[in-house]
């Protein structure tokens, strides 16, 4: 936060102080605002500060919501990846089933070449930095949010399927956040129900083939729009990360660039996938209450490209 602060001492800039601040830049939306030595991104924003504070304000009553959909889940996964299997292998065939983070050695800049905080396609082969492990180190310990947008769909006469490629504007999340009366804070780690699990459960016993259609190598999935004003509003509500129901987060497939770019790359927020958010959004509905204390502790693997999520939400 300190070198973050030095920089911007009027505070954490948008995404357009961003632009001006890089000047001639060729890549003028990248902001590696935390030190040429950060491994965690955004997860800066989680300081024992907040996370007290996230403690003090959201655990009421003790009642806890595990996120992690099973890890033999989806049996055809998305992207042609293979269902977890207990062996290790490469992409291709490496696994896509249950919970997971994105990790910064994931995805980066497509048009710059470079992954998180200026790392490079050779360091990710041969070293660790900006591996899973620094993340694991930290833990992620916060505030969290859920915005069910999936509901609000059906409540609003709205539906959709969400293994279509349906984009989820940005004007239609804030109207879930009015409707749920959430307000963002700054380090919030933000959760957004698109549906596809629910949807996963109901295909699973009317119609098993289009699981296999969701499991072919080009899949379309419902998830947030890749739009500039959604790409401001990410940037500028600082989030600490991000993560859904889908196995995108995004929508999907994108049709000029995808947000995985600009938020594992660019800004360094991670993204997960795949999180197990029905027993979440049931007892948020009880409760009223979309907030709650969030951790998770992704697998200390030194230049791990992603992890299991190991995620709790506690009210």
């Amino acid at each position: 936060m300190d070198v973050a602060m030095r920089k911007f001492p009027k505070g954490l800039p948008t995404l357009e102080e961003i632009k001006k601040s890089n000047g001639a830049d060729p890549y003028p939306e990248t902001a590696w605002i935390w030190g040429k030595e950060d491994e965690i991104g955004r997860i800066n924003l989680l300081t024992p500060t907040r996370i007290l504070s996230a403690q003090k304000s959201e655990i009421r009553d003790g009642d806890t919501v595990s996120l992690n959909w099973p890890m033999n889940l989806p049996t055809k996964p998305a992207f042609g990846r293979a269902p977890c299997q207990h062996r290790v292998a490469n992409h291709p065939d490496g696994p896509m089933s249950g919970s997971q983070w994105d990790g910064f050695r994931h995805y980066g800049h497509q048009t710059q070449g470079r992954f998180y905080n200026d790392l490079t396609p050779e360091e990710v082969l041969s070293g660790t930095r900006c591996g899973i492990q620094a993340v694991s180190n930290h833990g992620i310990v916060g505030r969290g949010v859920l915005l069910d947008y999936y509901s609000w769909c059906r409540q609003t006469g709205k539906p959709y399927d969400p293994f279509t490629s349906h984009a989820i504007q940005l004007e239609d999340l804030l109207a879930v956040a009015k409707a749920q009366n959430v307000k963002f804070q700054i380090g919030d780690i933000l959760l957004i129900r698109s549906g596809y699990t629910a949807a996963y459960y109901e295909y699973e016993k009317s119609d098993p083939k289009k699981l296999d259609e969701a499991g072919s190598l080009h899949p379309t999935l419902a998830g947030v729009a890749q739009t500039e004003e959604m790409k401001s509003w990410l940037h500028d509500s600082y989030f600490a990360a991000v993560a859904g129901d889908a196995p995108a987060w995004e929508c999907w497939p994108p049709k000029q660039w995808a947000l995985h770019e600009f938020l594992l790359g660019s800004w360094g927020v991670l993204i997960g996938e795949m999180f197990d958010l029905e027993a979440l959004a049931k007892q948020c509905k009880e409760k009223q209450r979309w907030s709650f204390f969030f951790m998770s502790t992704p697998l200390n693997m030194p230049g791990g490209i992603a992890s299991f999520a190991n995620a709790i939400a506690i009210h």
